[in-house]
């Protein structure tokens, strides 16, 4: 196992002084982690394109669906700060293939059940398990990724997550289909689906360490490469070599002649920051606009517009991947607009600011589409600048999380979680309302776009260079 308080900084006594190319490993653990994020997508959102199948063949109804779909959020949203905790206390290499292994369990549970509360068990459990899956990416990000290449980086595992779920709800809903090619049964695809996320944990344990001076195959220039931009690269190191208690010792007191805070400290500046505070609060909105098209939107094509489930999942899938040109856009500009203006703040929150702006415009504007196709296309447009605001929150968040970054992704993204847990239940009874009265679906985009405008508000009381977690202690005299 990895040993999860070795300095991410020292350098490897592997290389020589003739190592002048970097190596790349850093790209494949970019790509491993991103492949991650994506198949996490396929026990995730399954149950989205086979929303109404499931109802069929189990009796349920949008209620009961709904509830399923928040016991996932539930425990994604419970287990965001211990998720982040495992991949810091044990090492990332040990807790990204951990909870690979068990989501991918849960899921099989999923399709081995017919009660519904204990499907909501199984759903509950994959959204624990799922949950240390960001924190632990953006710790990984920290230890492995130069500063000036994070906004692509991060981009590039958000992207992979839409990527993820368009195919995922596209793929299900071509295969659930009764009267397409194939007819599977949904447990089948279920359990398919599970045998990813096991297979992918094996390798990537085989592959990877937690530190990039911990890896036989990450040279000299390559370390130096990745710690160029840290805070502390200037730090005397110790070797590889050192014995485990002396590099600890070591590690202790170079924490200690940081301004980091910890304990106490540490919550009293976390609870007081307004960057921080807003910094949630744009990722609750932002995680319920992205919510409806992974959980309600393909049910809404089938309601409103009577598309079958071949067709509507490939429609679902319009926004996101749209999501994922704009994360990929996003990433390079939030690095170049850093690089040419050297300002956080405008690379971070106004590049959000703006994006988010006009996707909530746009999400309105599609309310008066005539087909579902339109509403699709519009909305996917809308999408695409959505996802322009997600390396800027990775990028926030990493920068106001410091040597923290585990623990601040984990409580930005436990706020997004929450969207999870209440817009599932709220759209499942409203969809049963509007069935019943015959209303008008319209309203639910008006809402969908409210989510958009607000998460842009909120980026404007974002600070990116105003580090709670680097403040020095405040202790009375």
């Amino acid at each position: 196992m990895d040993e999860p308080n070795a300095s991410p900084i020292r350098p490897t006594s592997k290389s020589t002084d003739g190592d002048l190319r970097p190596t790349r490993v850093r790209w494949i653990v970019l790509g491993l982690v991103s492949f991650a994020s994506a198949s996490a997508y396929l026990t995730r959102y399954c149950i989205t394109a086979a929303n109404t199948t499931i109802q069929a063949d189990l009796g349920f109804d949008d209620g009961d669906m709904g509830k399923l779909m928040s016991a996932f959020g539930f425990g994604y949203l419970l287990c965001q700060i211990p998720g982040g905790w495992l991949g810091s206390r044990f090492g990332t290499r040990f807790g990204f293939a951990f909870i690979s292994i068990f989501w991918s369990l849960c899921n099989a549970w999923t399709a081995a059940v017919s009660v519904i509360w204990i499907m909501g068990a199984s759903r509950f459990f994959l959204g624990v398990f799922q949950a240390g899956l960001t924190p632990i990416s953006a710790k990984i990000l920290k230890d492995w990724i130069p500063l000036a290449n994070r906004g692509k980086s991060s981009a590039c595992i958000g992207a992979c997550m839409s990527v993820g779920g368009a195919f995922t709800i596209g793929l299900t809903g071509w295969l659930v289909e009764p009267t397409g090619p194939w007819g599977y049964d949904w447990r089948a695809i279920f359990a398919a689906y599970s045998l990813v996320g096991i297979v992918w944990a094996i390798g990537f344990y085989w592959f990877f360490r937690t530190y990039p001076r911990d890896h036989r195959n990450v040279n000299q220039a390559e370390l130096a490469l990745i710690n160029v931009s840290e805070p502390a690269a200037g730090r005397p190191s110790a070797s590889a070599d050192q014995p485990e208690k002396t590099r600890e010792n070591d590690f202790e007191t170079t924490c200690e002649s940081d301004a980091t805070l910890s304990g106490s400290d540490l919550a009293r500046s976390m609870l007081s920051s307004r960057s921080l505070w807003a910094l949630c609060i744009q990722s609750f909105f932002r995680a319920a606009g992205y919510a409806f098209f992974v959980t309600w939107f393909f049910a809404f094509l089938e309601y409103s517009y009577d598309v079958d489930k071949q067709e509507a999942g490939w429609l679902n899938s319009l926004p996101l991947l749209a999501v994922v040109a704009g994360s990929l856009s996003g990433g390079v500009l939030v690095d170049l607009l850093l690089h040419r203006t050297g300002s956080k703040w405008l690379s971070r929150s106004g590049t959000a600011f703006a994006a988010l702006t006009i996707c909530g415009t746009l999400t309105m504007v599609s309310a008066w589409t005539s087909s579902a196709l339109q509403l699709s296309v519009v909305m996917g447009i809308g999408a695409l600048f959505s996802g322009l605001a997600s390396p800027a929150a990775w990028a926030a968040t990493i920068d106001l999380g410091g040597r923290r970054t585990a623990l601040f992704m984990g409580t930005m993204n436990m706020a997004g979680c929450l969207a999870g847990v209440v817009l599932p239940m709220v759209l499942g009874e409203w969809f049963e309302q509007i069935k019943q009265s015959e209303g008008d679906w319209s309203q639910v985009i008006f809402l969908h776009a409210i989510f958009y405008f607000a998460g842009a508000i909120s980026w404007l009381f974002i600070n990116p260079n105003d580090s709670p977690s680097e403040r020095k202690p405040q202790h009375p005299v």
